[in-house]
């Protein structure tokens, strides 16, 4: 049977460019993108740090390590032809103690067996040479890393598709799927332009606050790492303009109840652990903003249900109909659920919301999507030759590419790096910690659905017990940017902490399986003519047109294509 109309759910780095590489494979046929965002890179793909991976960690002859060599050799030539920014820069990852070397020695072997060209061992001495402000007692180098804009890679691609005549339904919800055995039949909305706007006005304006509690601004909408920040101030008072119901796509069957007991919750799994007592004040300060708000909100309605469904607590719906989202959780400015079009091919590539389109089309929740919070920081880097002046923030760090800390395996979320971008400014981070929302970006900002997906998961409370050693230390950089700033300075102490400002906001959506493991390969899971991509390397963005082949391959290959 001949393929004419092929969709494709998620108009991100991945999505698009999975739909590019059907449109070369099937010239004639008709590719769609939907995607509930109102421009494309609006998650992931618009919020990274930017790096493009080296292939240092990788493990040798692993699935992630072909995608990651085989991504860097279509990436390149790709970015040259299309005029995307990209800038080789080296990568230096730092040693502090005698653990950390023997772990930077282990990744050494690893570079090797992988082919990274150039890389070698650093002594001490000669740190200096390759990035004169870091200091540490081993070094790894990989001189060909680079870094790129992979918001832009993301709308190169969409160009490719619309140029290859595609079409790219910006604005547009896919909620349900009918599959059957020779087509799949998509189900959703349309978002009224300006609805999202007027809903995430606080993300993308920001809050402002103490420093020192993490709250200051927030990076203008669909900025990436390091980009410019334009903020407005908000008070305690406006809080709850930021809990807004947002229409509750890829929901699948979760209920919607309130999750006023997360902090009684945390207490009793973690109540006796040292790294817990430290964290108290936050958590009880969560914990009350969750119950006020919800307080509002049901006064408002007066059902004290805040339209959830009749469900229940920890209910799970039977049928098709109760894994769609109900009318009341589609929020302001979405149309009624409508027939999208019928579909030879289906492919999904839907990032933070992967689990619950998933099930939505009828698969195992399993892998599901955890959402972590990646705060960057910036800082103007020497040498610019920027115009000096009060607002300056030149001389703050002598920093000529990637320079890192050593991956832990038992802190996968600890590294951190700084990163001189492809302007005049430096990027610190990520500083991770587990997500209030899955695409809330203000300081401020959370969703309570989300949080009560996340704290009813076992496998999260697995990976919390698995990690709390880890946890212990990097409490204090959660809430506090002094204190991520003091652990940045261990490899470069020249940083000026009063030079860092707050930058963007990005959600890494990390899936994990229900024994806490995280689900770090690339996962793709195919039904008759729906092929859903349910986890991603941690690299993905750097791999991203490798894995649009692996895609491609598993939604044709029940076709002889």
């Amino acid at each position: 049977m001949s393929i004419s109309r092929v969709a494709v759910v998620g108009a991100g780095l991945l999505g698009l460019a999975a739909a590019r590489e059907i449109t070369q494979r099937l010239p004639d046929a008709e590719v769609t993108v939907f995607d509930k965002a109102d421009a494309v890179a609006a998650h992931q793909s618009g919020h990274t740090s930017g790096i493009v991976d080296s292939g240092l960690e990788q493990i040798p002859g692993s699935e992630a390590a072909k995608l990651a060599r085989r991504g860097v050799q279509k990436l390149v030539p790709y970015m040259a032809e299309n005029g995307v920014p990209y800038r080789e820069c080296g990568q230096l990852l730092i040693a502090q103690n005698t653990d950390e070397a023997e772990r930077l020695e282990e990744l050494f072997t690893r570079a090797k067996d992988n082919g990274v060209p150039g890389a070698r061992l650093l002594e001490r001495h000669e740190i200096a040479a390759v990035e004169p402000a870091a200091r540490g007692v081993l070094g790894l180098f990989a001189p060909h890393a680079a870094v790129a804009d992979f918001a832009a890679l993301t709308e190169a691609l969409a160009v490719d598709v619309r140029a290859a005549g595609g079409t790219i339904r910006l604005s547009t919800e896919v909620t349900d799927f009918d599959v059957m055995s020779n087509e799949v039949r998509l189900r959703g909305r349309t978002i009224a332009p300006g609805a999202r706007s007027e809903r995430n006005a606080a993300d993308d304006a920001g809050g402002e606050g103490d420093s020192d509690a993490g709250n200051t601004g927030d990076a203008d909408r669909g900025g990436r790492a390091g980009g410019s920040n334009d903020s407005d101030s908000s008070s305690d008072a406006d809080i709850d303009e930021q809990v807004y119901d947002r229409p509750r796509t890829y929901r699948g069957s979760e209920g919607r109840e309130p999750v006023i007991g997360i902090g009684d919750e945390l207490r009793n799994r973690f109540g006796e652990q040292e790294w817990f007592k430290q964290a108290e004040s936050t958590i009880g300060d969560w914990a009350d903003r969750l119950s006020s708000s919800w307080s509002r909100g049901s006064s408002t309605t007066g059902t004290g249900t805040h339209g959830s469904d009749a469900r229940g607590s920890g209910a799970r719906g039977s049928g098709r109909d109760s894994d769609r989202a109900s009318g009341n959780e589609r929020g302001a400015g979405s149309s009624a659920e409508e027939v999208l079009g019928t579909f030879d091919i289906v492919i999904v590539c839907a990032g933070l919301q992967a689990d619950r389109l998933a099930v939505a089309a009828g698969f195992d929740e399993q892998p599901r999507i955890v959402p972590f919070t990646c705060d960057y920081y910036t800082a103007q880097a020497s040498g610019t030759g920027r115009p000096s002046g009060p607002e300056s923030t030149s001389g703050t760090a002598e920093v000529r590419g990637i320079i890192g800390t050593v991956p832990d395996p038992n802190a996968p979320f600890a590294e951190t790096s700084i990163i001189r971008g492809l302007g005049h400014s430096l990027t610190i981070g990520p500083n991770t910690f587990v997500a209030l929302g899955r695409e809330s970006y203000a300081r401020r900002g959370f969703d309570l659905g989300d949080i009560g997906s996340t704290a009813r998961f076992k496998g999260f409370w697995k990976f919390a017990a698995q990690t709390a050693k880890s946890a212990a230390k990097g409490v204090k950089t959660v809430v506090s940017k002094s204190a991520f700033v003091d652990e940045v300075r261990r490899i470069v102490p020249e940083l000026d902490a009063d030079a860092v400002s707050t930058g963007t906001r990005g959600v890494r959506a990390q899936a994990m399986n229900d024994d806490g493991e995280l689900v770090d390969g690339l996962t793709v899971t195919r039904r008759g003519r729906l092929t859903v991509v349910r986890a991603v390397p941690k690299w993905g963005a750097t791999s991203a047109l490798a894995i649009a082949e692996r895609i491609a391959d598993t939604a044709l290959d029940a076709h002889g294509r």
